[in-house]
């Protein structure tokens, strides 16, 4: 098979070249002579026997095939620096380096856990944290990551779940929207423009002493797949969001966003921190679990009670 891959170092020649369009600028990129890299692409031409650029004067330009062998060389030169960065950081963490991987909801990362970590790295200075933002499943036992942050039951499958906290909904819109009346009522509520992502106003509503049952979620303004883009969208004025305290921490502190109605209730779903059951927790994982925990129960405490 090795008789049908090109020189790496001709590989890498085209591959300045299709990046950075002149034969000079991939000569300085890779600290050669011009004629070096002109030579390597000469290379790689007889050994594929086909023709990548065309010589205009001084000038190399792609040919069709040049441009479309170009970028999946490009390609497969990017997947190998992404391989081997892994493998490096792989090897560097079995060394000894003190590397936390952490998946956690975007949410949940912008809206509360960066506003508190400045505090975990002044208690774990050594300790390196990598934030992988995902709301997709992780197979956590295929090592990619250490731990992850979900929100839900607690019944996910092939994994080992520790309690972080529960949370809260309640309505929240900018304080230009408010005024200087805020709404008393739930029927002031139900006439202003209302913001919807995946947050359930029926429960809400029914959880309110002497409330109506709902048979469905009122008329919304707007509908959001993404929590982020719904708080900016309260932010802006837009209209009034139901969402989850703790997503909305951030900017609730800011005095970006407040309370629009005095209303709130406890979420049926919390959060959990993920671990995978084939390895053992590391010492820097126990370090960061347990710093979480401090601040969920304090969060817990502040906005629960």
């Amino acid at each position: 098979m090795s008789g049908y891959t090109p020189p790496l170092s001709a590989l890498r020649a085209f591959s300045a070249l299709v990046r950075l369009g002149t034969i000079s600028a991939a000569a300085e990129d890779m600290s050669l002579t011009q004629g070096a890299v002109a030579h390597q692409i000469r290379a790689l031409e007889s050994f594929l026997d086909v023709q990548l650029v065309e010589r205009t004067g001084r000038r190399l330009v792609l040919t069709e095939q040049g441009r479309i062998y170009g970028y999946q060389v490009r390609q497969a030169l990017d997947d190998i620096a992404d391989a081997t960065e892994n493998t490096k950081r792989r090897s560097r963490v079995r060394k000894g380096e003190q590397v936390v991987r952490i998946s956690v909801l975007p949410s949940l990362a912008h809206g509360w856990l960066l506003l508190r970590l400045q505090d975990f790295c002044r208690l774990y200075p050594q300790v390196r944290l990598v934030l992988h933002g995902s709301m997709e499943y992780v197979d956590l036992n295929a090592g990619t990551v250490d731990c992850a942050i979900r929100f839900g039951h607690g019944n996910w499958p092939d994994v080992v779940t520790r309690a972080l906290m529960p949370d809260a909904l309640l309505l929240v819109a900018s304080p230009q929207l408010l005024g200087n009346r805020p709404p008393t009522k739930l029927e002031q509520i139900m006439r202003m423009p209302l913001l919807h992502s995946i947050e359930n106003w029926a429960a809400w509503i029914s959880s309110m002493p002497n409330a109506a049952p709902l048979a469905h979620r009122p008329q919304t303004r707007m509908e959001f797949t993404d929590s982020t883009h719904l708080l900016e969208a309260a932010r802006l004025g837009l209209g009034v969001a139901l969402t989850r305290r703790s997503i909305a921490d951030n900017l609730l502190q800011r005095g970006e966003l407040v309370q629009a109605f005095a209303h709130t209730c406890v979420h049926s779903s919390s959060y959990y921190a993920l671990l995978p059951t084939v390895t053992s927790i590391s010492e820097p994982l126990e370090q960061f679990l347990g710093w979480l925990q401090v601040e969920c129960t304090r969060f817990t405490k502040q906005t629960l009670a």
